[in-house]
């Protein structure tokens, strides 16, 4: 562009591949004028692949820096469901680890003692990433880090790190790209081509499906640790469960709902089971004799987009029976329902809808069938209203029973439980029988749940890898492999180690030890048992006044107050009395 003593602004653009200028260009007024200054713009693809030429260049002779100065961002922890800021932080390398300083407001001190310093084996960083034309620099760790110095205040106890971002200065950013390839040679940084790096190659989305259910990758981060878990990870893991991890017999004695199944129940206005009926009528089409002719029903139950819990309904075709029975029997049809909270929710509308779609499911699903006998006249007519009579008085004597089962430590495992109680009770099949009748406190704690997510996890990844290599997205065609089908099972019924002996100085409960004249003060929480603790506060965020966890942000500075032994739980309830007192 050119300005010329009359105003015309005079462009010449040059589009041939020869790159031979123009010596005149078009004024407004139509003729044409000589001109001495033009811009002169080639064929995109080149210039492209020049910038980023000289930007790879311009890298490459940035020298590397001693250490660099970086904002952090550590991934969710104590509950919090975004990001934590650390702050400003220095990096260097020592020692074939990165080591990062919280650097606060203070300046920079080498001699200052490193135990405050997150420390990074460079082994452990498997990928970089730079998004956002370098305004973060994404490292990812494997295994996951457990964390050290300050980012111990950060990480909830057992949590560890799977990535940590880096922010670094606008002025600094070639500098830091330089720094971090001279340290990380055994990796090729990912990020822009104008910043002189190597873009990751293209991934098409790729979507797993499984009977009705599609698994997306987006989905899969739900299975990171302290993230609830979806619909479509709960349809998807439930089927999974009862085809590869329940023996064949069982199988067909089983029947598991979709998680949406009351939310379509009393759809278009349907305020009872017997309307809601015929909604979902034909879910079960596939399924002989009716769905109320299996062993067991399975309903899993999103509570207000909240909670995740599930009722098993036992001997649904044995409700005829109690029309004419009041005498309890250990096959007695039942519902049961089984819920992970300490302080559950009252499921008495949730029942009442059940009750009356399965009574139509007992009257509809055949007729003649699922214990039903047509009348001595051979009517129709006499044979429906006892059969609907039946159906009526057995439901309203069927009993629902809350069970007692393990109760989860935190406010986001609750989808995982609930598929836990599945695939324990596919594993030991004679609990079936004393499903809600005795106390089921002892099948398993938090440590399986922590396991199973893990495995989940690895399950997906797994199915991914091998549904891409194959150009197969129907999971049950993959699972013809037997090798994938034992470690999808394997993965699905595996325990997790048994935890290590307790070393000296702590219990067997990790709790440190204290001398035997050492009284607990009146205020921790200590001197009550962890179960204790939990009943009463750990749920509160589901379920009471703390349902913001954004609140517990306060707990690194608590933890450098005195109370560097407090567990989570400790802090969660004393922060709750202090509230209560006003502090």
């Amino acid at each position: 562009m050119a300005d010329e003593p009359n105003g015309q602004h005079i462009i010449a653009i040059d589009s041939d591949e020869e790159g031979e200028h123009a010596k005149c260009a078009e004024a407004e007024d139509g003729t044409l004028e000589p001109i001495d200054i033009f811009l002169a713009i080639g064929p995109i693809k080149h210039a492209g692949q020049a910038l980023a030429a000289a930007a790879a260049s311009a890298l490459a002779a940035e020298p590397p820096r001693e250490s660099i100065v970086c904002g952090l961002t550590l991934p969710p922890s104590r509950g919090l469901l975004t990001p934590q800021p650390v702050g400003e932080t220095q990096l260097w390398l020592q020692d074939q680890s990165l080591r990062v300083r919280c650097l606060y407001d203070e300046e920079p001190d080498e001699e200052e003692d490193d135990q405050d310093d997150l420390i990074i084996p460079l082994a452990g960083v498997s990928d970089v990433d730079v998004k956002a034309d370098g305004q973060f620099v994404i490292i990812s760790l494997s295994p996951p880090l457990a964390p050290t110095g300050f980012a111990v205040e950060f990480m909830a106890e057992g949590h560890r790190i799977s990535t940590l971002t880096l922010s670094p200065f606008l002025e600094e950013l070639r500098p830091v790209l330089a720094t971090l390839m001279a340290w990380l040679r055994h990796l090729t940084l990912r990020g822009p081509r104008s910043l002189g790096l190597t873009p990751r190659p293209a991934v098409e989305p790729f979507a797993l499906r499984y009977q009705g259910t599609v698994l997306e990758e987006r989905d899969v981060d739900l299975l990171e640790d302290e993230q609830w878990l979806n619909d479509t990870i709960m349809d998807f893991f439930m089927r999974l469960a009862l085809d590869v991890a329940a023996p064949s017999k069982l199988q067909e004695e089983l029947y598991v709902a979709k998680t949406q199944f009351f939310t379509r129940l009393t759809a278009c206005g349907a305020h009872s089971g017997e309307k809601g009926w015929e909604n979902v009528k034909t879910w079960t089409r596939s399924v002989s004799g009716g769905v109320a002719s299996q062993r067991v029903l399975i309903y899993p139950v999103n509570e207000g987009n909240l909670h995740w819990c599930v009722f098993f309904v036992c001997h649904p075709h044995r409700a005829i029976e109690l029309a004419d029975s009041s005498e309890e029997h250990p096959d007695a049809p039942r519902i049961v329902c089984l819920d992970s909270a300490w302080e559950p929710v009252p499921k008495d509308d949730q029942i009442k809808l059940l009750k009356g779609y399965l009574r139509r499911e007992l009257f509809n699903n055949p007729l003649g069938g699922a214990g039903f006998k047509l009348g001595a006249d051979g009517t129709v007519a006499a044979a429906s209203i006892r059969a609907w009579k039946a159906a009526v008085t057995g439901l309203e004597k069927m009993k629902a029973i809350d069970a007692d089962v393990p109760k989860q430590q935190n406010v986001y495992d609750c989808g995982l439980y609930v598929l836990e109680f599945l695939l324990y009770l596919l594993r030991t099949p004679d609990q079936f029988p004393v499903l809600g009748l005795e106390s089921h406190q002892e099948w398993f704690d938090q440590s399986i749940i922590s396991h199973r997510r893990s495995e989940m996890k690895r399950i997906v990844q797994r199915l991914l890898s091998e549904g891409r290599g194959s150009g197969q997205a129907d999971v049950a065609l993959l699972l013809r492999d037997k090798t994938l089908y034992q470690y999808v099972r394997e993965a699905l019924t595996s325990e997790p180690p048994p935890p290590p002996a307790a070393s000296d100085g702590e219990g067997g409960d990790g709790v440190p030890w204290r001398p035997p004249n050492a009284t607990p003060e009146p205020d921790n929480p200590r001197a009550q048992p962890q179960s204790q603790i939990a009943a009463e506060h750990i749920m509160q965020g589901a379920y009471g006044a703390h349902s913001d966890w954004g609140q517990f942000a306060w707990l690194p500075a608590r933890r450098s107050a005195g109370w560097e032994d407090w567990s989570d739980a400790d802090l969660y309830r004393k922060r709750a009395r202090l509230d209560a007192a006003g502090a």
